[in-house]
């Protein structure tokens, strides 16, 4: 075969991907666009991180494997690669594009492996069929959804808002009005580089293929302790677990930490396995120890699976062990926290620096709070929200009593707004898990994996139920709930068999039809997937903000500053702008109480930069913000602005676009 062959057939395959979006509408074609981006930055994160594997020096891993390996530390490796970049204050397109291609240069021998290897498995297709092309298919399904552009609620207030101001600036900045500025934000550096490559429908499809490259972690590490069938049957409950499906076609960061986390565990397990053969050999706890870092980077809540292995590896260490034995397992120990700690530091020195409390929100009563002006109080505010919204208030004992029926009848109270869709589709894996755990226990591989799933749980419960934040535990829970199936398939014959499939084709079905109704009756994404409704037509349908967004962003100058009332989404609004919050005092409910005259407020929102105001009306009305922070004379203030201190410049279906002040913006 001539060396140009296979280049050309993958220059057909562009080729006709981009004759067929020519004759599809603009969004269409814009999936197409984001898709194709998707997977060059696939093989440029799995070709450098397929180097970077090398140094560890894996032995007994496949060539699939080393891709699934590669790949999920290579977008890890782009996420601190951008971060580096934002905080240097060089995020811009010359500046990633050189990343980029430094990353092509490191891992472009390693390409042609990576393509090769991921049709090791597609005997699969001949040999089991049936789940194969129904893990294709619910994966292709997803990805389908991620064409439909960013709507949800916290996507727009900070998951794609954060990452339009870092590149609005140029680097890491933090704004004033966002408590989540202060968060981890691994998974907010991916979705910057997408933003920068013009595509929110990207960033959409990073989440979707974390999905994916945690399936693919289950079929290759559950095939080494269990029969094939099930571990295709656990790949199947995660591939049609509704949340999953559903925060896998949004800009929400769980399945990056489902990615991470699991990866972490299933890392952590793998060396143990091999520790006591060979103690010095290290690279599967130093993988863990990546991993962990990294999902700790991305959201706090991975300090579970952080302090979860650490304490395993303080009690191997606290044993009855000759003093040689003592000593690699303190190196055990100090190598996994000190990997931990050096890849989650950038983001305590970043909050050291900017609001004097590495661990922000947390530990407010014993870190000093500076910086840009949030303060204990506000960290206290946080926490009063969390525990009313998602808390037991007094009702401990029994929510601990009745959780397993709560979990199995009514898993939508666990959460409110987005949080109740995270409640989806957990009913066949919470009815297995027990099964599952019979099946396993004399696995030790398996075992390890129930002992992680329950104390994780045991922890979630004690911080608090919101269902969307135990998803990073579902990929584990299917394994051994798969594990569990397939066993009692085998304790059955004639009719109980049929019951049992019959109950697993219901349950499945029940779940991905859940997840099309919610797509399509409930997100309305129905319209704009066939191509019928445009991008624009489909935002302003959903987003009440959106029209007045737009109308900012063509006809106002781009340094004219937007004061956004009663609305916390800010993505989609381009120009700078202050949004709402309800988790501490808005400076501009602060300057209308401070101030003596309607006049002095719009002199003082304009001496601030701010040119336009924009209103939301049925949002301000549902946070009832500002009105709940106004004393009277703020009040007055606010009142008197609005009557006489704005001039119309459009106006929605349902928001308002003003200018401020007696000269037009």
């Amino acid at each position: 075969m001539t060396s140009w062959a296979p280049w050309y057939a993958f220059a057909t395959l562009l080729f006709a991907l981009l004759t067929a979006g020519s004759y599809f509408s603009e969004l269409i074609q814009q999936g197409l666009k984001a898709t194709i981006q998707l997977a060059l930055l696939i093989l440029i994160a799995t070709g450098s991180g397929r180097v970077l594997l090398r140094v560890l020096g894996l032995s007994d891993i496949s060539e699939s494997q080393k891709t699934l390996i590669g790949a999920t530390v290579g977008f890890g490796l782009l996420s601190l690669g951008t971060f580096s970049l934002a905080a240097a204050g060089w995020l811009n397109a010359w500046s990633v594009f050189g990343m980029l291609a430094l990353l092509w240069i490191v891992g472009f021998f390693e390409m042609r492996a990576v393509v090769v290897s991921l049709g090791a498995n597609r005997n699969l297709l001949a040999e089991r069929p049936l789940p194969s092309a129904l893990i294709l298919g619910l994966l292709s399904l997803t990805l389908w959804m991620c064409w439909v552009p960013p709507h949800q609620y916290d996507s727009l207030t900070y998951h794609l808002a954060l990452p339009q101001l870092y590149l609005r600036e140029g680097g890491l900045v933090v704004p004033g009005y966002s408590l989540y500025a202060y968060f981890p934000q691994n998974a907010e550096m991916l979705f910057s580089l997408a933003l920068l490559m013009r595509s929110d429908l990207l960033a959409q499809m990073l989440m979707w293929l974390a999905t994916s490259l945690t399936v693919w972690w289950i079929f290759e590490m559950g095939k080494r302790e269990a029969p094939l069938s099930a571990v295709l049957l656990s790949c199947l409950m995660i591939c049609s677990h509704t949340a999953i499906m559903l925060l896998s076609s949004t800009v929400y960061i769980e399945p990056l930490l489902m990615l991470w986390q699991t990866a972490a565990v299933l890392s952590y397990l793998r060396w143990r396995q091999l520790s006591a053969a060979n103690p010095q050999h290290r690279s599967w706890l130093i993988l863990s120890a990546v991993f962990t870092g990294l999902a700790l980077g991305a959201k706090y809540t991975a300090g579970f699976t952080a302090g979860i292995l650490f304490f395993l590896l303080l009690g191997r260490w606290l044993g009855r062990l000759k003093s040689g034995e003592r000593a690699e397992r303190f190196k055990d120990m100090a190598l996994y926290a000190g990997i931990v700690a050096a890849l989650f530091s950038p983001w305590l020195i970043k909050n050291a620096i900017t609001v004097g409390n590495p661990f922000f929100p947390f530990f407010y009563k014993i870190f000093p709070m500076t910086g840009t002006g949030w303060t204990a109080e506000t960290a206290k505010r946080y926490f009063a929200i969390l525990i009313t919204e998602y808390g037991h208030e007094g009702r401990f004992w029994k929510d601990l009593l009745t959780l397993p029926v709560a979990l199995l009848t009514n898993p939508m109270r666990f959460g409110g707004g987005m949080d109740v869709l995270g409640g989806l589709g957990w009913s066949l894996v919470f009815w297995s898990f027990p099964v599952g755990v019979w099946a396993s226990w004399k696995n030790k591989f398996l075992r390890g994996a129930v002992i992680y799933c329950l104390v994780y749980i045991a922890a979630w419960f004690l911080t608090g139920v919101v269902l969307r934040f135990l998803t990073v535990l579902v990929p584990l829970l299917a394994l051994v709930a798969g594990c569990g199936i397939y066993a009692l398939w085998h304790e059955l014959g004639g009719r109980s068999r049929v019951a049992l499939i019959s109950a697993l084709a219901v349950l499945t079905g029940t779940h991905v039809f859940l997840y099309l109704f919610v797509q399509v009756g409930v997100f309305g994404a129905g319209q704009v997937l066939l191509g019928m409704e445009d991008r624009h037509r489909y935002l302003s349908r959903r987003l009440d903000y959106y029209p007045c967004a737009r109308y900012a962003a063509e006809h106002l100058d781009k340094n004219d500053k937007i004061v956004i009332v009663g609305e916390q989404r800010g993505y989609y609004v381009e120009q700078g702008h202050l949004a709402t919050t309800v988790h501490a005092p808005n400076r501009y409910a602060l300057w209308a109480n401070e101030v003596s005259t309607p006049e002095a407020l719009a002199a003082k929102l304009r001496a601030e930069g701010f040119r336009a105001l924009l209103t939301v009306p049925r949002e301000e009305a549902r946070l009832q913000l500002p009105a709940d922070q106004l004393d009277a004379r703020g009040l007055a203030n606010w009142q008197g602005l609005k009557d006489k201190l704005l001039r119309p410049i459009h106006q929605g279906p349902v928001c308002g676009l003003y200018a401020i002040g007696p000269q037009s913006p």
